[in-house]
């Protein structure tokens, strides 16, 4: 890294964090005044306020700062340019021949670094604290659970259905699964305490054991119930050692965490679990998740084309004014975010929200190559 590079880096990076701070410092200002009340009540009863104030506004800032990375990479670099040409630096080191790209070059690595980061981190750490991602004020210092989304088993055709779901300790309570035909030939309720998730091992397949069963039937106090030859109720009458009295395991591929399925799954699942539930057979997820995960995987190469679409317009007017080349900046995000929210809208509206996933680097990466080809010429 010559001095040169370092130079660049650094007041790009102070733009970087001035910008970075400025905005998230806004968005908490903003909401901490309008729900100052209750938060200081929560934080009342769960005890230490800083600490509870500072941890609910730490993981409400993650997803602003997810959006903000590329946007905020690209309006740092374009500000630092212009910083450049403000000052008279850009011609001397011009006139010293060293080509336009060169000068750039450390902003463009550092922008793939940046967007590789946050897709590591999107990929590795968020779907770890997706209970605090996701939690409102009034379940702040509460370990209240996450409300249940009835989910049926289409291989089984089970209805799951419970009150709450708890992450960390893989449980459900009030559980109760609903059998239909082809299993029973009538319907039938298995109502129960908890229902705990047992991943599937070499003893037995994936499924909930309920336990604490609040009513006995003819399916918990017979035999086991099989599926095309598959296990599906197990009872303690066929299996007592794996199944104590009073409970029963339900056999199903539902992931747990889907349970509690809904935008804010979908948005910080791994883009691993995505793809599980696409090919899993229990579920209908349809072609949303999988819209999704086009998106993840494309969403590190729109960052670095909103880069080089936005960074030659600076370098090509060589305006000395700052704050046009924030406005600038502004619009040139603002427009390529409106297309993009208007490709994914019209991919859904067609049915082809893959297509919708794809077309705004269809649309962009031609346009943002031909201004990188053009600062060869300088």
């Amino acid at each position: 890294m010559t001095i040169l590079d370092r130079y660049i880096l650094k007041k790009y990076f102070i733009n970087l964090i001035l910008w970075f701070f400025c905005i998230i410092g806004i968005y908490i200002v903003f909401d901490l005044f309008t729900n100052l009340e209750p938060l200081l009540e929560a934080a009342k009863i769960a005890g230490k306020k800083e600490k509870t104030i500072f941890f609910y506004y730490l993981f409400k800032s993650v997803p602003v700062a997810m959006m903000l990375c590329p946007l905020l990479g690209l309006i740092s670099a374009m500000v630092t340019i212009a910083m450049l040409i403000h000052h008279n630096e850009l011609i001397p080191i011009q006139a010293a021949g060293i080509p336009t790209l060169r000068i750039i070059a450390p902003l463009v690595v550092v922008a793939v670094l940046l967007a590789g980061t946050a897709a590591v981190v999107r990929e590795t750490v968020l779907p770890h604290y997706l209970d605090e991602l996701v939690m409102t004020i009034g379940q702040v210092g509460k370990n209240k659970g996450t409300i249940v989304n009835a989910t049926i088993d289409n291989v089984t055709g089970i209805a799951i259905q419970g009150e709450f779901l708890f992450r960390k300790e893989q449980y459900l309570t009030e559980p109760n699964f609903v059998l239909h035909k082809p299993l029973v030939r009538q319907h039938a309720y298995l109502k129960a305490a908890k229902a705990f998730h047992y991943p599937a091992n070499g003893k037995h397949p994936a499924g909930f054991m309920l336990t604490g069963l609040k009513e006995e039937n003819e399916v918990t106090k017979g035999e086991t119930l099989k599926l095309n030859n598959k296990d599906i109720i197990i009872t303690n009458r066929t299996a007592p050692d794996f199944v104590e009295k009073g409970n029963c395991f339900v056999v199903t591929d539902v992931p747990f965490d889907y349970l509690g399925a809904d935008d804010a799954w979908r948005q910080y699942a791994s883009t691993w679990e995505l793809l599980k539930a696409v090919r899993n057979k229990s579920l209908d997820v349809g072609d949303r998740v999988a819209s999704v995960i086009h998106i993840r995987l494309l969403q590190p190469f729109l960052d670095i084309t909103l880069l080089f679409l936005g960074l030659p317009l600076i370098v090509a007017s060589g305006d000395r004014n700052v704050f046009k080349v924030m406005g600038i900046s502004a619009l040139v995000v603002f427009a390529f975010l409106a297309v993009c929210q208007g490709c994914q809208w019209l991919g859904s509206s067609a049915e082809m929200p893959v297509l919708g996933a794809w077309l705004p680097l269809i649309i962009f990466l031609p346009m943002a190559v031909n201004q990188m080809l053009k600062l060869r010429e300088k």
